[in-house]
């Protein structure tokens, strides 16, 4: 079982970094990068803290756009193109447990993620301690636990899109409104519905581990009385796993041929 899920896992790696696609998933993770460098630029007199900027401009962004991004286009196109080609009826009656064959895909969709989403959170803190060679230390700081906040965020949101991607023959519809509708706009106003957003408990981890306590544009705020942290990693692995068995279940209904 662990060969199948390295396998799979390596299959999906491979068809998504040495992709031509990957050049563009590249070129959005280095949005927050240019927006940096361009503030730099022509802002820099009214940027006190560098810090500060990141908080509340990049790491905004990366949670609420490049994250479920890189993990919809990332994920989603693998299962569909094996479900195209009939290949996954060959990895579905394999002498494998199903579970198996769904975890090996997350896998590699994970570790796909995982550069550009370094990418995105350390460029940023790296433009700024290059211009700015006074903060260094402390953009660099808060770019280690960006990059760290994302890498946990994208393994339940990585399981979300394979769950639509086996269970859905319109994938893309659903992943899209649970990360960016239901997720960024739903999780972030006041209420109870909140309380079933992915996106609620990934600002919870947000506001501790990056210090974010508002938004530069105002529009959909951090929660003022967000998750503990205890929490958050727990309905985020929680849920993950949830998502697998669910998958799997889809797995086994879903016509392969």
């Amino acid at each position: 079982m662990i060969n199948a899920i390295k396998s799979l896992a390596a299959f999906t790696w491979r068809s998504r970094m040495k992709n031509a696609g990957v050049i563009v998933f590249a070129a959005i993770a280095l949005i927050p990068a240019i927006i940096s460098f361009i503030a730099i630029q022509y802002a820099d007199k009214a940027i006190g803290n560098p810090a500060d900027f990141l908080r509340e401009y990049i790491v905004p962004i990366n949670v609420y756009f490049t994250l479920p991004f890189i993990a919809l286009f990332l994920t989603l196109p693998t299962v569909a193109s094996l479900y195209e080609k009939g290949a996954i009826a060959y990895i579905f009656t394999r002498p494998v447990p199903r579970w198996a064959c769904v975890s090996g895909l997350l896998v590699g969709s994970i570790l796909s993620a995982i550069p550009l989403l370094l990418l995105a959170a350390l460029a940023p803190s790296l433009v700024f301690g290059i211009f700015r060679p006074e903060s260094f230390g402390e953009v660099m700081s808060l770019g280690f636990m960006h990059s760290l906040l994302l890498i946990l965020s994208v393994i339940p949101y990585s399981a979300l899109c394979l769950l639509f991607a086996i269970w859905s023959k319109k994938p893309l519809l659903w992943a899209a409104f649970f990360l960016f509708f239901w997720g960024t706009v739903v999780g972030s106003l006041p209420g109870e519905a909140k309380m079933w957003s992915l996106h609620h408990y990934v600002m919870g981890l947000a506001k501790s581990m990056c210090g974010i306590e508002k938004v530069a544009t105002g529009l959909l705020p951090p929660s003022a009385t967000p998750p503990s942290n205890w929490l958050s990693v727990l309905v985020l692995m929680a849920g993950t796993a949830v998502m697998l068995y669910l998958a799997q279940l889809s797995a086994k209904k879903r016509d392969v041929y």
